[in-house]
Order: C-alpha cells, then structure tokens, then sequence
C-alpha cells in the first residue's frame, strides 16, 4: 500500500451519505468507546437498538438526538452499518457477514468479541501486580492504617491504591498500566517509606509530588494501541525515533500502525515516513492539522495563542507557490512553545531567579527545566521519545559556529539565532505543532 493510500484511510471520521440525513461523519471507534459500550448497552436485548445506539455514540455530524436518529429507515441503518464496517476494518476483525436477517446480531457479536479480548488483556496486566501490590500492603498494614486516618495528600494515594483490586476487578479500570510504576516504586522503597514515615509525614508527601506523574494521561494513548493492534510499544518507539518523530495522544492508533508497518520494510524509509506525517496533516487543505490544534482552544496557557496559531495555519494554505511558509511559521511556533514551556512551569510553582539565570522550585532549590519537564510524564517510551524530540533535538544545547551533537535542522536556537538557513521544510513545521499538542496533554 503506497503512503498516499495509507492516508485516505486514516481520516478520523467515517462519511457516508444517506437519503434521510444525507452525509453523515461517524468518528473511530476507540478502546474507550468499546468501554462505553459495555457498561452502558451491554443490557439492551434487541440487536437492532444495541447497533443504533452505538452508531448514533460515534455520530458527530449531524449533532442530533438519538430519539430523532433512531427515525431512519432499517435500510439506512443497515447500509451505513455495512460502509462503517468496511471503514473500520481493524476494529471489526471479528464481523462475519452471514445474512442480511442476521447483519445486527453479527454487528453485536463483533463489538463483544472486542470486549472480551480487552477483558483478557486487562486481566492479564493486573495478575502481573496483584501479588506484590497484596504483598506490600499486607507487610505495611501498620502504618497504612495511619496514613490512612490523615489528611496528607499521600493518604488519598494509599486510599485509592487499597481499592485497584476492587475497581479493576469489577470494571474496565484503564490506569491498570499506569499504575504498574507505582506498585514497582512501593516495591523497591517499601523500607524506605517504613522509615521515613516515622519520623514525619512529608516525606511521603514529598514522594507523592516526585511520583504523580504516575497517574498521567499521556501514556493511556498506548495502552489503546496495544489493545488494538498487539503492537509493542518498543517496536513503534524505535522506528519512530530512527526517524525523528513521535506522535500525540491527539493522533488516531491507525496512525502509528502504518508508521510500523512503513518503518519495518527493509531500507531508509525516510521519505515515506515523512510523506505520511506530512500527507495526514496537509491533506484536505490541512484539515487534521486543524482538528490538532482546536483540540487546544480549552487549556488556559493555550487560548489566549490560539489567534496565533490559526495564523499559522492560515498562511499554510493560502501562501503562493513561489513563497516556503515555513520560514516565517516555524519560528513563530517556536517563539510559543518558548512562551508556553515557562508559563506552564511558572503555573505549577517554579520561578526564574533573574539574577542567576536559572529555575527554582517553591522550596528555593535550582532546578534543571530539562529534568523537570522529564519528571512530568511517566518512564513509558513513548514519553521519554517525546522528550527525546522536544529536550534533546529542538532543545538541543548549541554554540554558535560548532555542530550540534545531533546533526538536525530542527533546534531552536541555531533557527532563532539566525545560524540555520534551511530550516524551513514542512516537517519541521509539523513537528513544531506535534511539541505544541505534547505540552497541551500535560497536566
């Protein structure tokens, strides 16, 4: 499959067109929605309203009501059903098309199996720490219970841990992954923490803050990714780093699933790489690019930008032939992201020593921005691949007149010093909006 296939098949939404509703879009369906479905249509009985119901949750155009979708003919139901399928190959592995009669109970049985099979994973994933985790609260049964009686932030920590059984137990509970860290962490340190606690109660407040990154978003994206396509994260991390890229938790998973099957064929894969990243986001006349960044319109640091960034992607599209936008766009972006890196710090406790020219946290310690940006995404390749992007080539320490210790046109301050002259490609453009959409997934 050329890239240039590959990239009509990732839109996000489905359209279709319909005589009574005429074109409709339905978005992918994710791991989450799977999730949705089982706990709140699992106890409809009648086949046809179970697949109403599902395709009307992943309907986004036309915004109406499920009483006024549920209006259309069988028919249409049954041929936007079918296209759907067609659409979402990977995520309908398990339809078998039968009869006609049988189209809605097929579709249901397909849905089911896709529950079943993250029921499997998830179950697996949770023997794999339920025993030290039972281990570590049963050796500290003593001091949990003090903790327990507190009000220190640690103790809604040791509350919400005493409880992972129960959840995961009686639901899809999706911080299974995440959580792994920290029973690792509790494992490793549980003489430490024995320690400590007698003495005072803030270093386990102090362990608290250094950990929370735990309970981050930006790795849930690939557990969904391994759910759906049984790729291992390591395998994506490697090809995309060979490559200088990463992707978002704002990107479809059948994304990253070509950049895997592009990336593992024989040769520099370069080019097609790159014309992948660069066909999702310019095609339509940008219109993923455009979903990327509305996606940004509610972070407080982001809005008062977004004039900036529409701009951005307004000059895009409507510069001439004979004019490379990304001379002028890229060190605009990077101009925000500078603005945003130090506004975002600045919002969760950290100030500039003026005089000294460094970072320092609430407590008056110097802090390194590169680590602290580190400690606020978990230990998951794919994050410290997105910190490999943003900290060590864009960020990457430079002096004038000496090369980079990672040859790349894409650093900031070789391009805002005027060094660089050939920095202008539009990859370096999107990975400029790709850095943008990390910051915007912290916390």
């Amino acid at each position: 499959m050329s890239a240039k296939l590959v990239i009509n098949t990732l839109r996000k939404n489905a359209k279709i067109n319909i005589e009574t509703l005429g074109n409709i879009e339905l978005k992918f369906i994710s791991v989450g929605d799977i999730e949705f479905f089982e706990k709140n249509l699992a106890n409809i009985k009648n086949d046809e309203e179970f697949t109403s119901r599902v395709i009307h949750h992943q309907l986004v155009i036309p915004e109406i009501t499920y009483a006024e979708f549920n209006k259309i003919p069988e028919d249409e139901l049954k041929k936007i059903v079918r296209d759907f399928i067609n659409y979402e190959k990977y995520t309908f592995k398990y339809f078998k098309e039968t009869t006609d009669e049988e189209l809605f109970h097929n579709f249901r049985s397909a849905i089911h199996k896709r529950v079943e099979e993250n029921q499997k994973r998830i179950k697996k994933l949770f023997s794999s720490v339920r025993s030290p985790m039972e281990t570590f609260f049963k050796t500290h049964s003593g001091i949990i219970g003090k903790l327990q009686s507190t009000s220190s932030p640690i103790s809604r920590l040791v509350r919400e841990s005493s409880q992972l059984t129960r959840l995961i137990e009686n639901s899809q509970y999706s911080l299974i992954e995440r959580m792994r860290p920290m029973i690792l962490q509790m494992q490793t340190t549980s003489n430490l923490i024995e320690n400590a606690l007698k003495p005072q109660i803030g270093i386990w407040e102090k362990w608290f803050d250094q950990n929370k990154k735990i309970f981050e978003k930006f790795s849930d994206s690939w557990k969904r990714f391994y759910d759906q396509y049984e790729i291992s994260e390591q395998q994506a991390v490697k090809i995309l780093k060979k490559y200088k890229w990463f992707v978002t938790p704002s990107m479809p998973i059948a994304f990253v699933f070509e950049v895997v099957k592009i990336g593992s064929k024989r040769g520099n894969q370069l080019g097609k790489i790159n014309e992948l990243f660069i066909g999702f986001f310019c095609s339509n006349e940008y219109e993923e690019l455009e979903v990327l960044v509305n996606g940004w319109e509610s972070n407080s640091i982001f809005k008062p930008r977004m004039k900036i960034f529409r701009d951005c992607i307004n000059g895009l599209k409507t510069v001439g032939k004979k004019t490379n936008p990304s001379n002028f766009i890229l060190p605009t972006l990077i101009a925000q992201i500078d603005g945003i890196l130090q506004e975002y710090m600045e919002k969760n406790g950290l100030s500039f020593d003026t005089r000294e020219r460094t970072w320092r946290d609430s407590t008056g310690q110097q802090v390194s921005w590169k680590n602290w940006y580190r400690s606020r995404t978990t230990n998951q390749d794919m994050d410290v691949l997105a910190n490999e992007i943003f900290l060590n080539i864009l960020f990457q320490r430079a002096y004038r007149g000496e090369a980079l210790d990672i040859p790349f046109t894409f650093n900031r301050h070789k391009i805002m010093h005027g060094e660089y002259l050939k920095y202008g490609r539009i990859d370096n453009t999107i990975r400029a909006f790709l850095i943008l959409d990390f910051l915007a997934s912290l916390n």
